[in-house]
């Protein structure tokens, strides 16, 4: 039992010996380190929300049809047809910048997405077709021709999967982006 005490007493005085040895104290050590462990960790703190419409088509005194949109909250019944529109606000709620920003959404089930509906001012829009595992600004699909031929043509809104909105400034703490895309019910 001595022994092993005399041999732990003796690996720490070498490990206390050492960092004086080399001129820096342990803490000093241990502080530095830790502070650059911090500056990696530290991300910045970006809060997603997501809102949904319905829109609601109806006809003015002048006979002309106007859409307006009606929020929707808890439980709510839509009919296929029904148009929805899902609005994103992203905001950096952090006090460093987030960097390449990538927002990706994915098409509700049941639904389809109304093309040309995405928007998001200062951003890149891509599209998935197969489940988010890759993007496009213009999905492709491959369809068999009637001479049994494979051709690609552009993918119907029916197969689109996910919407992704890549930002390229970094968004400043303090500050949101607004991404908002529409699906129809089928």
């Amino acid at each position: 039992m001595k022994r092993r005490l005399s041999i732990g007493l003796g690996i720490f005085a070498v490990a206390v010996a050492v960092p004086f040895a080399s001129g820096t104290p342990v803490l000093a050590n241990l502080q530095k380190a830790g502070e650059a462990l911090v500056k990696q960790i530290i991300q910045p703190e970006v809060k997603l929300v997501l809102a949904a419409e319905k829109q609601i088509i109806t006809t003015n005194a002048e006979g002309k049809q106007e859409i307006t949109w009606q929020a929707l909250e808890g439980e709510v019944t839509v009919r296929p047809g029904d148009v929805l529109r899902y609005t994103l606000i992203s905001e950096n709620a952090g006090d460093k910048p987030a960097a390449e920003l990538k927002i990706n959404q994915p098409i509700p089930n049941q639904t389809a997405f109304v093309l040309e509906s995405a928007r998001a001012n200062g951003a890149k829009l891509t599209y998935s077709v197969d489940g988010g595992q890759t993007y496009s600004e213009q999905p492709m699909v491959e369809v068999t021709q009637p001479d049994g031929t494979v051709a690609l043509e552009p993918a119907p809104a029916e197969a689109y999967t996910h919407v992704q909105w890549d930002f390229s400034e970094s968004l400043a703490p303090m500050a949101s982006v607004k991404a908002v895309y529409e699906v129809a019910v089928q």
